[in-house]
């Protein structure tokens, strides 16, 4: 449960699009709009987040199918979309529109690496995790700013969730499995030090 300091974050993942069928890296120049099922995924949880009370903001990703997703919800809340940069999934680099096995052990390996503790290991021609750690704290200090006991809603990626989960929240074992097209985890935040704390309270 989060303390009566703490903003909610509901974290949510973007609705299928194209990428997620055809296996393609995507984080710049590939932005595919959501399939017709990731628009049904995502009037689903639009719903289901129609029954609480209003978010205190609804921050997204500036790719399109999580602003789609976004838009989605945000129209069943009667609520605008803020666009955060900070929220853009992980930058692959030379891996961009690749769906190839090289390119995936590649993507897998810089991943594992940041989970030993090899920060300093990029993308070839795209982030360390020390930018992906720096812009994810922005993001959710940015909830963090709200009154405590609010709700914020972020419409994300699963790659930048699960490499951040670890910096954010340090004393939380990472789940076993991401999360799924429209699956939407929940995490208390408060400001800290300049920063933020974080607890994962809820996954998929």
């Amino acid at each position: 449960m989060p303390h009566a300091d703490d903003v909610t974050v509901c974290y949510i993942r973007h609705g299928e699009n194209r990428a997620n069928l055809t296996g393609e890296l995507s984080c710049r120049t590939v932005d595919y709009p959501l399939t017709d099922r990731g628009v049904a995924q995502a009037a689903e949880v639009a719903g289901q987040l129609a029954g609480a009370a209003a978010p205190a903001a609804i921050y997204s990703s500036p790719l399109r199918r999580a602003a789609q997703t976004a838009g989605i919800i945000a129209a069943r809340l009667g609520l605008p979309v803020v666009t955060v940069e900070d929220l853009r999934e992980l930058d692959v680099g030379d891996l961009e529109g690749r769906s190839d096995a090289d390119a995936w052990t590649t993507y897998l390996e810089v991943a594992y690496a940041w989970q030993a503790g090899d920060h300093d290991r990029r993308y070839p021609g795209g982030e360390d995790f020390h930018q992906v750690r720096a812009r994810v704290t922005r993001a959710f200090a940015r909830a963090a700013s709200h009154p405590a006991g609010r709700r914020v809603l972020m419409i994300a990626h699963d790659g930048l969730i699960r490499v951040a989960l670890p910096a954010l929240c340090p004393d939380t074992e990472l789940p076993a499995t991401g999360l799924p097209t429209c699956g939407l985890a929940e995490l208390a935040v408060s400001p800290a030090g300049g920063g933020v704390r974080a607890r994962l309270l809820a996954w998929p």
